[in-house]
């Protein structure tokens, strides 16, 4: 074990005291641990936590933490009976919890959220470090750029955007980011499903053929599978696979998989049926590689069987609520009722299409997308300081509408939920993945329930238009 300061080695018999003390001080420490590396700071400490950010162009994501045991959690998060028996699972996720009333960390720790992402020790290191230092919770956060892999080479790590680096000579092989659960009606849910999780196999509970099957997933958030007769072994969080690097992290980890279960022949490809996504070209790269069958299947189909095995079910009628997912008439679906099987799918219903001026523009500034699903000048005007040229953007949004240039169409609920966060005042940039649906829904976590919002079907689609003009009113 080795503490550096920048790119400078400390003499010391002690390195994870000195990177404790070090914490004490407001410094921003580099962890090497099992599976990929820790950023970490005090989590009481504000300007800590906010020099972070700024060294990762992370404005508002919230951080996650690790306590030094369940009774530190409890000091200042709701834990039911399930959460408990998670986090304290040997798997040791990260466990999203309700914020209770003693909170005593910064609101920059997890801004406009009303919940907390914690986590237990799981490594000697973490254990040696709280042993070593009187602060009951950090900071640790994956040493990346936002959408790309985590460092785990030493050279990466030390000099970084961390002011002091704690590093081993032990190789990682295989990274694997905390995988990070949360309850929904006592339910367990994955937010993302990687560390303690994975490789291990889950099984298909209808009937199969004996092909070989390996699955690519889309192109955001991507995590693949290998599938052999009726068991699949799922790989851990990929992340991001328009990013060069992730994209080659991907191949690494399906070299990995293949030598981990010895499947190493395939005679399919799946992958997402939108033509453009990096995983689509890969699919037809493996394929070549392989001699395989190239299989596009549609995003919420693909979401609806994973549904319907988890519950063993032949088929099913599924409200496919999320932000994107190609569909098969060419424009991005995402608020869908399907009737589903094995075989295919049928869509019975959907929310209104809405046009998004600038494509992906109107998902990073949902104003537009609010001006756009309104479909009223004036009434968008009441949102002008949200436009970084006010009203004369306003305007520019609605030629471009009429024109059609550079316009997409959507039936996403991710967008109307954004453009909802906007009316509302609560959110009106996103700067991490699905920022102003997240800060809604806290926003929504105290709500009376004392209003309704009247609404309208016609031809099996939802008016969102009318729905947002009266939650504008």
């Amino acid at each position: 074990m080795e503490i550096y300061e920048g790119s400078s080695k400390i003499d010391t018999d002690n390195p994870i005291k000195v990177g404790s003390d070090k914490l004490k001080d407001g410094k921003i420490l580099a962890i090497k641990g099992i599976g990929g590396t820790h950023l970490v700071v005090d989590a009481y400490n504000d300007d800590a936590i906010k020099e972070l950010r700024s060294r990762l162009n992370r404005p508002n994501q919230a951080f996650a933490v690790m306590a030094k045991d369940l009774e530190s959690v409890q000091n200042y998060a709701e834990l039911s009976k399930r959460e408990i028996e998670t986090i304290s699972s040997n798997k040791r996720p990260i466990v999203i919890l309700k914020k209770n009333d003693n909170y005593p960390f910064p609101e920059s720790l997890s801004p406009g959220l009303h919940n907390i992402g914690v986590m237990l020790p799981y490594s000697p290191m973490h254990y040696l470090l709280f042993d070593e230092g009187d602060i009951d919770t950090y900071v640790m956060t994956s040493a990346n750029i936002p959408g790309e892999p985590m460092m785990i080479k030493n050279e990466e790590i030390i000099g970084g955007v961390n002011d002091y680096s704690l590093v081993h000579n032990r190789k990682i092989l295989n990274r694997c980011d905390d995988s990070v659960i949360r309850f929904r009606n006592n339910e367990l849910s994955f937010i993302r499903r990687s560390r303690g999780y994975t490789p291990e196999p889950y099984t298909i509970n209808y009937e199969v053929n004996n092909l070989n099957v390996l699955a690519l997933g889309p192109e955001l958030d991507v995590t693949f599978s290998i599938a052999k007769d009726n068991i699949v072994y799922p790989s851990q969080h990929i992340g991001n696979t328009n990013k060069p690097k992730t994209l080659n992290f991907l191949r690494q980890a399906i070299e990995n998989m293949e030598r981990i279960t010895k499947i190493n022949e395939f005679d399919i490809i799946a992958c997402d049926m939108h033509p453009h996504f990096f995983t689509t070209r890969l699919a037809y790269e493996l394929a070549e590689k392989y001699d395989a069958e190239v299989m596009p299947i549609q995003h919420h189909h693909a979401h609806s069987i994973a549904l319907a095995n988890d519950h063993s079910l032949e088929e099913m009628i599924v409200i496919a609520a999320d932000g994107v997912g190609y569909g098969s008439d060419g424009t991005s679906w995402g608020g869908e009722i399907l009737y589903t099987n094995i075989n295919g799918f049928e869509r019975l219903a959907h929310l209104q299409k809405q046009l998004m001026p600038g494509g992906d523009m109107a998902t990073k500034y949902p104003a537009r997308m609010l001006a756009s699903i309104l479909n009223d000048e004036e009434m968008s005007k009441l949102y002008s300081k949200y436009f970084k040229y006010g009203e004369m953007e306003i305007k520019n949004i609605f030629k471009q509408l009429e024109s059609g240039i550079n316009v997409g169409i959507t039936t996403s609920t991710g967008r109307v939920l954004d453009s909802m966060s906007v009316a509302l005042e609560v959110a009106h940039e996103r700067t991490y993945e699905g920022e102003c649906s997240m800060k809604l829904e806290s926003c929504a976590y105290y709500a009376t329930k004392d209003l309704e919002i009247p609404f309208t079907i016609e031809d099996n689609t939802l008016n969102t238009t009318e729905i947002l003009k009266e939650v504008v009113r």
